[in-house]
């Protein structure tokens, strides 16, 4: 069984700026609290779910931020690193894959987290490219003539990945107990407001709370979220005999 608490150093990287959150934000409370380093890697610019279309871009960009900015502060995220790929796409795999490495290779992370791309039924490519780019950079990092960014590759020392959680996942193998912080976790998502109407976010919250009470009661708990975490190893020709 992995012990995420153990972890050092965590990198989150989501397709969006409230994913993390959204998915594992309770998880990622109680990582910080227990002295665990959080590190968001957001993907996309994010600009296409923005409500408002009469704002300008660059304006939009900054808003954006800054509410993500103010929800890091509640859950406890130390460091924001952005990628800019276009909302909803045309977004090049290889590029991105090769990005998260670096960042993988440069933040020597214990964990990372992201969206489960094999969730059914997802259609958003902006989550399965992500999630598929995170789990392929999982087994290629360490390789060294694997490429990614001429100043990390020079500067890299071998570390082990000990794992990737997937998150909004529909086959957990943890429940992670989120009782004494889930309600920071709603406290966070209530800053995004660029995408959400007051209506749209009562209904995420009252969506989430049935989730996690569902998943509390799977795993003994008050309140729990669903997580399969995987190591590395177990992403590319896995046997189990």
């Amino acid at each position: 069984m992995h012990n995420l608490c153990n972890a050092q150093c965590v990198l989150c990287v989501q397709p969006h700026y409230d994913d993390n959150d959204i998915g594992a934000g309770g998880t990622i409370a109680a990582l910080s609290a227990a002295g665990v380093s959080v590190v968001y890697l957001t993907v996309t610019d994010d600009l296409v779910g923005v409500l408002d279309a009469s704002l300008a871009e660059d304006e939009a960009r900054q808003r954006l931020r800054e509410e993500q900015r103010r929800a890091g502060e509640i859950i406890g995220v130390q460091q924001h690193y952005w990628l800019e790929y276009a909302d909803a796409g045309p977004i090049d795999y290889y590029a991105l894959r090769r990005d998260i490495a670096a960042y993988i290779r440069r933040l020597r992370p214990d964990y990372v987290f992201t969206v489960d791309p094999w969730l059914p039924y997802e259609a958003h490519q902006d989550h399965i490219l992500t999630g598929r780019a995170v789990a392929e950079a999982a087994i290629l990092y360490h390789l060294p003539r694997f490429k990614t960014l001429p100043e990390v590759d020079a500067a890299y020392q071998l570390h082990v990945l000990r794992g990737v959680v997937f998150y909004l996942t529909h086959a957990p193998n943890i429940f992670y107990d989120i009782s004494s912080t889930v309600e920071i976790k709603h406290h966070a998502l209530q800053t995004y407001c660029m995408q959400f109407t007051d209506m749209d976010m009562r209904a995420l919250l009252e969506k989430l709370t049935k989730t996690e009470r569902q998943c509390g009661e799977r795993g003994g708990v008050e309140r729990a979220e669903a997580l399969k975490v995987l190591d590395p190893a177990q992403l590319h020709i896995h046997l189990n005999v």
